[in-house]
């Protein structure tokens, strides 16, 4: 944690910082096959805490997304660069997906009581980054944000994508995108600020110390 507390304009910041960390992690899989185990399972971890509504429950260790807090600066700083440009548009698209499911309570609370489920037989995953969770985490979005005509294109290495465990992971990881996404909205976050108000997130973002966060 920081020495002075995060202000809520901080913590919006983080939450967004976190919609980007999913999409970062998401390009790693789909191009790499791999991504950091911790940093997956804070992602994990946060799409079952769903009645929180302190920053620091739902993310104690905000200090694992500094991927996509820098990927998060790059957009706000306008900086053209290749290798950004698909996690970039999977963390727009989990935006706009977040916004299409405020829209449909049934989808909602579809969601809500599939994870409600999961979160009770949470005891038989000893690590929620195993294939058997993400499988779970992934089926739920096939479910509910899947059923939404919108969709997320994802490239990258096909040999990679096919694999069904990766294909998974993915999956799980909008899911965490879309709860991310979720708590911006809550947190007064909007995308047209986003566009509008650049400078005034980048001096929010700059201001929070990274190395001082778990």
């Amino acid at each position: 944690m920081t020495e002075q507390p995060l202000s809520l304009q901080q913590q919006q910041m983080l939450a967004l910082g976190a919609v980007f960390e999913c999409a970062v992690m998401a390009d790693q899989i789909a191009t790499r096959g791999d991504a950091d185990p911790a940093v997956l399972a804070s992602l994990f971890e946060s799409v079952l805490v769903m009645d929180a509504t302190d920053f620091d429950t739902i993310y104690p260790r905000p200090g694992r997304f500094q991927d996509g807090l820098r990927l998060l600066r790059k957009s706000l700083n306008r900086e053209q660069n290749r290798d950004a440009a698909r996690p970039l548009s999977y963390g727009l698209a989990l935006l706009h997906l977040s916004s299409k499911l405020r829209k449909n309570d049934d989808v909602v609370n579809i969601l809500r009581n599939r994870l409600l489920a999961l979160e009770g037989q949470r005891a038989h995953f000893e690590d929620l980054t195993q294939p058997g969770f993400c499988h779970r985490l992934a089926g739920i979005y096939v479910d509910t944000l899947g059923t939404f005509r919108f969709r997320i294109r994802v490239q990258g290495d096909p040999a990679k994508l096919q694999d069904e465990d990766n294909a998974a992971r993915i999956r799980a990881l909008f899911l965490a995108g879309v709860r991310a996404a979720f708590l911006w909205h809550q947190m007064g976050g909007r995308r047209w600020r986003l566009l509008f108000q650049r400078k005034a997130h980048l001096d929010i973002l700059n201001s929070i110390k990274i190395n001082e966060l778990n």
